[in-house]
Order: C-alpha cells, then structure tokens, then sequence
C-alpha cells in the first residue's frame, strides 16, 4: 500500500489539476489492485498571481510564493510535492532547491521518458511562457534532443486559445482542427518525430488518433505516472 501522501500545487489550471486527481486515483488502484484511495491533498493556489510574476519575470517573488504554499502541503502531512503545471517550472530548479519536501518534475520525467524511446527531435505546445522560456529546451538539450517551437504568429494563437479556452475547460472542434495544421506544418518544415504536450490541458485536445504514426507525449500522464512510482515505492 502506498507509503506516502502525495502533495499536489493546484488550480494553475483547475482543468489539470481535476486530470491529476482522477489519473492519480485510477492508476493507484490499478497499480495496487485495490478499492482503497490514495492520499493526496490538493493546494489549489492563485493562477492569476502566479501567471503575471511569470510574465513580470518576478522569478525570485515565484519561487517565495510557491515555495510558501508547497510549505502549507507539508505543514498538512504532504511527503512530497508536485506542481499541476508545466509553467511554473520555469523556476523548478531554484524551486528544488528551498522545498523543504522532495519535489517531482514533470520536465525531467518527460526527458527520461523520450529518451527511453530514441526520440531526436520534438516538438513543444503550451503557454508562451513554457514555449519561450527554455526550460524545456535546456532539459532536452542535456540528453541530445532538439526541441522545436511553432513560428511566432502560431505561438501567439496556441497561447492565446489556451488562456481563454483551455483554462476554463473549454475545448472547441475548430481550434482541435488549428492546432492539427500547426503540427502538420511542423512536421512537414523541422521533421519532428512527436509532439510535448507541454500544457497539462492539451491532451483534453489532441489525441494520438487525430494524427497517423505521430507520438503525443502526454507530460500530465508521464507526471502522473512517476508520482505513483514514488508514492508506492517502500
């Protein structure tokens, strides 16, 4: 049975953080093939606040304040913790190291996973601040992948549908078809072998089916599955 409470930083974007809670709970069961629950407890923090000291580039500010509330998981019993976002982990790394709880990246999980597969050359799809802010870039570039940006008016509008559809759970067919034709374009001008769904809301989107031998890298499922990796581990 599981040995550790699992501490999540919610609500960046409500949409995810549900996505974790149930992805957490039926891959527990699964794993331990059991009826009982895991122990999570959910900090779900201020989006808005968070998002302008990232825009502000109030980096030092984002690292006092998220490493404030993941000091509230622990004072609740958390014995590690997790950020429900790819965004705020533009910071993880000054992050890790003021936690005073182990942390679990989503970056890093997602790295070690493409390499498991050989991958050379990937796409990236999130908010501007993850496209632009390297964080993934840096994490690829150490295991030899190459990580590929759509062209800056595409940018604009992946950014643009996420903040005003995607957040607030909305998934529209003709943005899904927008989102194809940037990735087909993709595909066919940088040869990316498969797509990081680097916004924990995307794969409500896009689907592996929507594409023909295209790989989709879930990052919310790669997290999740890590995360239950070091709950249960003894």
């Amino acid at each position: 049975m599981q040995s550790k409470v699992i501490g999540i930083i919610g609500g960046i974007a409500p949409p995810s953080t549900i996505d974790y809670y149930q992805r957490i709970i039926a891959g527990f069961q699964e794993k331990e093939s059991t009826h009982h629950y895991p122990l999570i407890l959910i900090n779900s923090i201020d989006m808005t606040r968070m998002l302008n000291l990232v825009a502000k580039k109030e980096f030092n500010a984002l690292v006092d304040y998220l490493n404030g509330e993941i000091q509230k998981l622990k004072n609740g019993g958390a014995d590690f913790a997790v950020l429900a976002s790819n965004t705020p982990h533009i910071v993880f790394e000054q992050l890790k190291k003021k936690s005073n709880i182990p942390l679990i990246s989503i970056v890093e999980k997602t790295v070690k996973y493409a390499k498991t597969l050989g991958c050379r050359k990937l796409g990236l799809f999130g908010t501007k601040l993850t496209m632009q802010g390297g964080f993934y870039q840096d994490g690829f570039s150490k295991e030899g992948i190459e990580i590929v940006t759509p062209p800056f008016e595409s940018q604009n509008y992946i950014h643009d549908k996420y903040m005003n559809e995607f957040v607030k759970g909305v998934f529209l067919e003709e943005t899904k078809k927008a989102f194809i034709d940037i990735v087909h374009h993709m595909i066919k001008q940088n040869n990316i072998e498969g797509l990081i769904l680097g916004g924990t809301e995307l794969p409500s989107l896009l689907k592996e089916d929507d594409f023909n031998n295209f790989r989709l890298f879930n990052t919310t499922k790669i997290h999740v599955d890590s995360i239950l990796e070091y709950a249960i581990q003894n």
